[in-house]
Parts: C-alpha cells; sequence; structure tokens
C-alpha cells in the first residue's frame, strides 16, 4: 500500500464509542481499519474487518491481513467489549467466563497479535478503553466490572513491560456514555432468582437511563486522538465528569458513607 500515513486497528468500529473513535483517527491523519464480528462496508474513510476477538484464528487472520496491505501497525484501540446486567449470583458462571473471554481474553489476543510487529519497529502505541467501572463495582455489572479491573491491572504490566521496546500503553476510563452497548446485553434466559424479582429490572431500567443520559462518544474520541499523538502519554486518562467525581468520592469519602450513596444511587 502506497500511503504514508500511520496505521490503526480500532476493534468493535461498528457502533458506539469505537464508531466515533475510528472516525475521528481518519480526520486525524491515520489509515484506520476497523474491526466488526461481522461484515460491514467500508464508510467514512474506515476499513472495516471481520475479527471475532474471542478466536484465535479470526484474530490473527485479521491482523495479518492488515499488515499484508500495509506493512505495519502503530495504534491499536482496544474497545470491543460487552456487558451483562445482572445480580452477580444469578449469572451462571459459563455466561461470566463468557464475558471475561470478549472483554478481557478478547483483548489479550489482539494485543499479542500485534506485539511481534510493534517490537521489530520499536514503536508503537496501545490504547485500551476501559471504564469506570474498572475502578470500582457496580450493582448489576459486577461481572462487567471484574473484567475491566482484570483490564486495569494488564494495563499497568504491560506499560512496564513494553517500555523497552519503545511501545506506549494507555488506558481510557469512560463514564456513562450514549452507546449501544445495552441494546447488545443479553437478558436472561438462564433460571432467575425470585428474590431478585423487581430489583433486576430495577437495575436495568437505571442503567439504562444513565447510558441515555451519558455524554456523547465523541468525547472519548477525542481523547483517544489526542492521547494517540502524545510522546509521553500517561497511563491513564479519566472522561465523564460525573465517572471523575465517582472516584473522587471513593477516595475522599468513609467507605460507608461511599456505599451508602452507591446503595441509594441503585437501589441496593
Amino acid at each position: 500500500m502506497n500511503d504514508t500515513r500511520p496505521v490503526a486497528l480500532v476493534t468493535g468500529a461498528s457502533t458506539g464509542i469505537g464508531a466515533s473513535i475510528a472516525r475521528t483517527l481518519v480526520d486525524a491523519g491515520y489509515a484506520v481499519y476497523g474491526t466488526s464480528r461481522r461484515e460491514r462496508p467500508d464508510a467514512d474513510g474506515v476499513r472495516m474487518r471481520v475479527m471475532e476477538v474471542r478466536s484465535d484464528e479470526s484474530v490473527e487472520d485479521c491482523v495479518a491481513g492488515i499488515l499484508a496491505e500495509t506493512g505495519r501497525i502503530d495504534l491499536v484501540v482496544n474497545n470491543a467489549a460487552q456487558t451483562i446486567v445482572s445480580p452477580a449470583e444469578e449469572l451462571p458462571i459459563p455466561e461470566a467466563a463468557a464475558l471475561m473471554d470478549l472483554n478481557f481474553f478478547g483483548v489479550a489476543r489482539v494485543v499479542n497479535a500485534v506485539l511481534p510487529t510493534m517490537r521489530h519497529q520499536r514503536a508503537g502505541h496501545l490504547i485500551f478503553i476501559s471504564s469506570l467501572g474498572g475502578l470500582m463495582g457496580i450493582p448489576g455489572q459486577g461481572y462487567y466490572c471484574a473484567t475491566k479491573h482484570a483490564m486495569e491491572g494488564y494495563v499497568d504490566g504491560l506499560y512496564l513491560e513494553l517500555a523497552q521496546f519503545g511501545i506506549r500503553v494507555t488506558s481510557v476510563e469512560p463514564g456513562s456514555f450514549r452507546t449501544e452497548i445495552l441494546e447488545t446485553s443479553p437478558l436472561p434466559d438462564w433460571p432467575t432468582m425470585d428474590h431478585y424479582d423487581g430489583y433486576r429490572e430495577s437495575l436495568r431500567e437505571i442503567i439504562t437511563e444513565a447510558t441515555a443520559k451519558g455524554g456523547d462518544p465523541q468525547q472519548v474520541a477525542n481523547v483517544v486522538a489526542s492521547v494517540a499523538t502524545k510522546t509521553k502519554p500517561k497511563v491513564r486518562y479519566r472522561v465523564d465528569g460525573d465517572g471523575k467525581r465517582a472516584i473522587m468520592f471513593k477516595t475522599l469519602l468513609p467507605q460507608r458513607t461511599f456505599y451508602r450513596i452507591m446503595g441509594q444511587r441503585f437501589g441496593a
């Protein structure tokens, strides 16, 4: 490919935050490859490719195809993720394991596929779209938060391991934003427990409302594009005022006060 632009790979780029990030990186001067589980047409300058992050073969084939066209990958934005709204006790372990496979091990598969190239280049940038849920637990999303907590620990390890190769590592931590993530969240088709009746539905309503009233995904995209151009980015960037305040409250308030407020917010 006779294209001198830096090459970016954005997972989960068909909708929501991922689509905004991909388009914004095009505007910032990148040759952008976006991925989706299903075949999607190219749009807004983003070259869409099929990638199922839960499959080693799919991830490796997609990355190999991009490298065959470009010869390099300069930036990877790990965005593909899903949530499940459910009391933790109700969610069967196989469902929880599948969520971890998508949100965490799917990220690791992408990283492992691109690192040989980045190490050879002695340059590259890995950006992880984490969450406020990676810094605190949220009722009804305990397992989702666990996947993002895992990502946060992974980011710390990678940051220290990869600096010797000139590879930068950054976590971007959004709060609530208007996306379709709840629309792809599976509704319970597993046995539920009577003692969570009413509460389960209430949780989903509260989280759905918070998402609908959330910020514009373009805010996250703008932060990612800005971070991508920094020669010495910070390890973490938090996006969304409410999310920043929640973490500040968790840090500064007495524990019982903080958890009482969280319980009132989510009807616990």
